[in-house]
Formats: structure tokens, C-alpha cells, sequence
């Protein structure tokens, strides 16, 4: 009897996994993918991640990632936001650009530029996910990879229904094509408008089958109050939806000041909130000073983008924790 007793442990166990503890102490099955689970992104693993980290404009700058990811990985960052557009490369160029990423022991979130401002280009940036050459690379590196679906896409036209009901069919177009990963939404309005999140991420979150999105705000507006960002990271708290700060910097285009980017290290880490700071640079035309090095080189580090980086209490290299996929592998 205790012979067939163990013989049916055993296929069980191989049929259906035993559930295994988290830090936090969730049970979990392994998985193949990052996924979220109420506000929180973890790991394949079950490890919590909270990201800490930088945008880089590769496709303008570095489009293999060779001369930038070592720089950035000296910071500590677990993640970079990876520009992209499609007049850059196909699979072949994304397969270098995103191994590169995960070869320096940080998650790649890639995303594709070409919709920024333009709810009418929403399609085009699905249609170059879905496309065989570019599933095939999400598909090897899915272990790995966070995919955000068009940066800032729409301007403040653009409803709320409208900004709920578009996205839930597109995140369903990519799900039937067999993208399982995390994908991030960026709030409409060029990105500045959380209410786009908040009022839609629970809707959308119900509507995708994986129920694994991210939902990303950009904070660009000069002279926004404290305040206003408490509220939009409490409101996040509330609903229990993955918000990410996914771009700041010290001011936004043609240099207009300011953007209270010590405070946003600081409640974020109070409230253990993901955020990329935007960006590694240089390059930024509209207004260099939102470029944090002089070069691409670490060494270059200078004024808001070193405090972001390294010396700030809340800083990248103070705050950020790799998952352990990418430190024990």
C-alpha cells in the first residue's frame, strides 16, 4: 500500500506541481513569464520586483546595446526602458538589442515609440508585435521580458471609454497571437494623464485573459504638485493595480521647470512603486538637461541624473533589487 501510495505522489507532483512559497509568502506555481499579482509584478520564480531604472533612446543611440547596457548596469538598475520604433529592425535587430539587455542582469522593457501623441498609430505598433519574426523573439526571451505596447499614445482627446475599449481589444489581439508576457499600458495625453489608469486599469485588467498588465504614468507636467502625485500612487494603492512612474525627469519639453523628482524617489519607495527615469542620454533635443550623462559612459553621470543614478537615498543603486533569474543563472 505504501508502495501505490507513493507511486500516485509522484505522478501527481508531475502533473500538477506543488504550490511553492514566495518571499511573501504567497504560494505560487513557477511560471514561464513575469506576472502580476494584485499591485505587485514578480518574478517566474515568485520573487517580488519592484522597478528601479532608466529609459534609453537605442534606437537612436545604441541600437545594439553593446556601448549602453554595461554603462547602465553600473548603476545597479534591475530594468531599462528600451526605445524602439519600427523604421529600426526587425526580429534580427530586437534579438540582439533585448539579449544584450538580459546578458547585463537587467529585465527589458522594450516599446515602440511611433504612436507617441497619435491614437491613430495604435494599430501599427500591434501589427509590428504581432508579426512572426517579432513573436518569435518575445518568445525566447519570455522569461525575461516586459513589452510596452506604444509610448504615450493618444493626446487629451481621447475618452476614457475610448482609452479602455481600444486597449482591451488590442491586449486581446495580442494574446490570441500568443504573447503571454507582461504588456504595459502608458496613460493617454502624451502620458501625463493618470486618470486614463486609474479609471480603466481594473476594467482592463478583468478583460485581459492572463490578467498581466502594467500600467505606466509619465510625469511631465512643469509645476506639478506633491500632492497630485501622493494621490494618483495612494488612488494606485486603493485599487490594487501595478502603477508604474514609467518617465520623469527634473523638467519637460523646452526645458520648462520643475518636476519633483526627489519627490517621486521618495513616496515611491514608501510605497514600493516602480519607476524609469527618463533618460540615460544624451540626445534628448528638446531639452538636454533631461539627459543624465554627458556620454553614454556611467562615469558621465552628472547633476539630477547622478542623484537618480547613485546618490540620492532613494536611488537607483540605494533602492533597486535584481531577481534572483538574473544573479543565480
Amino acid at each position: 500500500m505504501r508502495l501505490i501510495l507513493l507511486f500516485l505522489f509522484i505522478i501527481i507532483s508531475i502533473v500538477h506541481p506543488l504550490d511553492v512559497k514566495a518571499e511573501d509568502g504567497a504560494l505560487y506555481k513557477k511560471k514561464k513569464t513575469f506576472y502580476v499579482s494584485g499591485r505587485f509584478l514578480y518574478s517566474p520564480d515568485g520573487e517580488r520586483v519592484v522597478l528601479r531604472g532608466i529609459n534609453n533612446m537605442n534606437v537612436v543611440s545604441d541600437k545594439t546595446g553593446e556601448k549602453s547596457f554595461p554603462e547602465i548596469a553600473k548603476t545597479g538598475a534591475n530594468v531599462v526602458r528600451i526605445m524602439w520604433m519600427r523604421w529600426g529592425g526587425n526580429g534580427d535587430k530586437l534579438d540582439v538589442l533585448i539579449g544584450n539587455c538580459i546578458k547585463n542582469k537587467m529585465i527589458p522593457l522594450i516599446e515602440l515609440h511611433d504612436a507617441t501623441g497619435k491614437w491613430e498609430m495604435l494599430d501599427s505598433c500591434v501589427n509590428f508585435w504581432v508579426r512572426p519574426d517579432v513573436k518569435k523573439v518575445i518568445r525566447k526571451y519570455q522569461k525575461y521580458l516586459l513589452l510596452n505596447i506604444a509610448n504615450e499614445a493618444g493626446n487629451g482627446k481621447v475618452t476614457l471609454d475610448e482609452f479602455g475599449k481600444k486597449y482591451a481589444a488590442l491586449v486581446q489581439r495580442m494574446r490570441d497571437a500568443g504573447i503571454n508576457i507582461p504588456l504595459m499600458i502608458d496613460a493617454a495625453n502624451w502620458g501625463r494623464n493618470e486618470e486614463y489608469l486609474l479609471a480603466n486599469a481594473k476594467y482592463l485588467l478583468q478583460q485581459d485573459p492572463q490578467h498581466n498588465l502594467l500600467f505606466s504614468w509619465h510625469i511631465w507636467d512643469s509645476g506639478i504638485a506633491g500632492t497630485r502625485i501622493q494621490s494618483a500612487i495612494d488612488r494606485s494603492v486603493q485599487l490594487d493595480i501595478p502603477f508604474v512612474i514609467g518617465e520623469f525627469a527634473p523638467m519637460e519639453v523646452k526645458c520648462k521647470c520643475c518636476i519633483p523628482y526627489k519627490y517621486i524617489l521618495h513616496y515611491s519607495q514608501q510605497k514600493d512603486i516602480s519607476w524609469l527615469a527618463w533618460s540615460w542620454g544624451p540626445g534628448n533635443s528638446d531639452c538636454a538637461q533631461m539627459d543624465m550623462t554627458k556620454t553614454l559612459s556611467f562615469e558621465t553621470l552628472y547633476d539630477w541624473g547622478l542623484e537618480v543614478a547613485t546618490t540620492d537615498p532613494y536611488s537607483i543603486k540605494n533602492t533597486a533589487i535584481r531577481p534572483k533569474i538574473f544573479t543565480v543563472e
